[in-house]
C-alpha cells in the first residue's frame, strides 16, 4: 500500500514516501478501512521531530485522523460492512478500563493513539477496532469528517463538556484561525456565547468573523488583555488556551472571578510562572485536558451528519507531498485544516 513512513526523527524531509509498504493485518474485532482523507495535527510535527517521552518503533506511520471506507470486516464484527462510510475515535482505549473514568474513558491508562502509539492515517489502509468507528451519512464529505477526530473532539471537549458553554457566557480563544478554532468558534456559537478571539493578520480577521467571532483582535499588534477587558470589565468565562507560556499571565488576568481556563496545548514552552495569591483569591479554575470521550465524539459526528457544523479547510496535498504539507502547517500561513488526500 502507499504510504508516508518515518524512520528517524527530524526535519519534513525525513518524510519518506513508499508505493509497497505492507497492508496492515486483521484482527477478529477489527475493519480494515480504505483512508480518503487525513488532516494534520500540531501533535503530527512534535511525534515527527521527536516527542518526549515516547520512544517509536521505526518506520512509523504519523495520522491521528482517519476517514475512509469500510474494505474488509473481522469474523466478530457486526455493526458495519463493507462499503461503509466512517470516520474513527482516534484513541484505542484498553479493554479494561477504571469505572472512575467512565464518561472521560481517554483518562484510563495504558490507551493508544493513532500515529502515535499505532500506524496511523498517512497511509491507504488502517486497522481500526470496530467500536472506534462512526457512520458517516452519504453525503457527508471524507474531508469535512477527517477533520474531527483530534482538532474537533478537542474543540468539543474543551467547549461542552469541560467548558460547560452557557448561553451568554463570555468565551475566548487564542488563535481562531488554527485548525482548530473553526471548531470552537462554531461550538461556542451553538451554545448561545459571545466570541473573542484573536489572529495574526487582517486576512485571517475575516475568515473568523464570516465563521461567527464577535470579537477579533491581533495579537502580534494589538494590546489583547487591554482590548478584552474594555469590553468585559467584569472579565471572560472561559479561555481555552494551547499555546503555553507566551499566553498563560495574559489569559489568567483576562478571567473574570470563578472563570476557567482550559489548557490543551504547549506550543510555546511547556514552562510558566503561577501567582498562587492572584489564582486563590479570585476562585479561578485551571484545568487541562486532552481529546473527549468516544461518546463526546459520537455526538461531535453527529453534528457534522445534521450539517450544524461545517469544517474550515485551507489547503489538500497530495499523500506524496506530506512532506511540504508540514512545511506549510510551520509557515503558520493556514487558515483551518491542513488535509491530506490519499488516493
Amino acid at each position: 500500500m502507499k504510504a508516508v513512513v518515518l524512520k528517524q526523527h527530524g526535519s519534513p524531509e525525513v518524510l519518506e514516501f513508499i508505493e509497497n509498504f505492507p497492508e496492515p493485518e486483521l484482527s477478529s474485532n477489527e475493519v480494515l478501512v480504505n483512508v480518503k482523507f487525513t488532516s494534520l495535527n500540531r501533535v503530527d510535527l512534535h511525534i515527527r521531530k521527536g516527542y518526549p517521552g515516547l520512544n517509536l518503533r521505526f518506520p512509523h506511520i504519523l495520522g491521528g485522523d482517519i476517514a475512509g471506507t469500510v474494505v474488509k470486516v473481522g469474523s466478530n464484527v457486526i455493526n458495519l460492512k463493507e462499503g461503509d462510510k466512517v470516520v474513527s475515535y482516534p484513541v484505542v482505549i484498553p479493554e479494561k478500563t477504571n469505572p472512575k473514568f467512565t464518561g472521560t474513558e481517554q483518562l484510563n491508562d495504558n490507551w493508544k493513539f493513532f500515529g502515535m502509539h499505532l500506524n496511523g492515517s498517512y497511509a491507504q489502509f488502517v486497522s481500526v477496532p470496530a467500536n472506534n468507528l462512526e457512520k458517516l451519512d452519504s453525503e457527508t464529505k471524507f474531508e469535512h469528517a477527517c477533520t474531527l477526530p483530534v482538532a474537533g473532539l478537542t474543540a468539543y471537549h474543551s467547549v461542552v463538556k469541560v467548558g460547560n458553554i452557557q448561553e451568554g457566557d463570555i468565551f475566548f480563544f487564542w488563535g481562531g484561525a488554527s485548525g482548530m478554532g473553526s471548531f470552537v468558534i462554531q461550538l461556542a456559537k451553538l451554545a448561545g456565547a459571545k466570541v473573542v478571539t484573536t489572529v495574526g493578520n487582517n486576512a485571517k480577521r475575516e475568515k473568523v468573523i464570516e465563521i461567527g467571532a464577535d470579537y477579533v483582535f491581533n495579537h502580534n499588534t494589538d494590546d489583547v488583555v487591554s482590548e478584552v477587558n474594555k469590553l468585559f470589565p467584569f472579565g471572560v468565562d472561559v479561555i481555552l488556551d494551547y499555546v503555553g507560556s507566551a499566553t498563560f499571565d495574559r489569559s489568567l488576568a483576562m478571567l473574570r472571578k470563578n472563570g476557567k481556563l482550559i489548557v490543551c496545548g504547549m506550543m510555546s514552552s511547556p514552562e510558566v510562572n503561577l501567582n498562587l495569591q492572584k489564582f486563590y483569591i479570585r476562585h479561578l479554575n485551571l484545568l487541562g485536558i486532552y481529546l473527549g470521550s468516544p461518546d463526546e465524539f459520537k455526538k461531535l459526528v453527529n453534528l457534522l451528519n445534521q450539517k450544524k457544523i461545517t469544517p474550515l479547510i485551507d489547503k489538500i496535498f497530495d499523500l506524496k507531498d506530506a512532506s511540504v504539507a508540514h512545511k506549510y502547517m510551520e509557515s503558520g500561513q493556514h487558515i483551518g485544516k491542513i488535509l491530506i488526500s490519499i488516493d
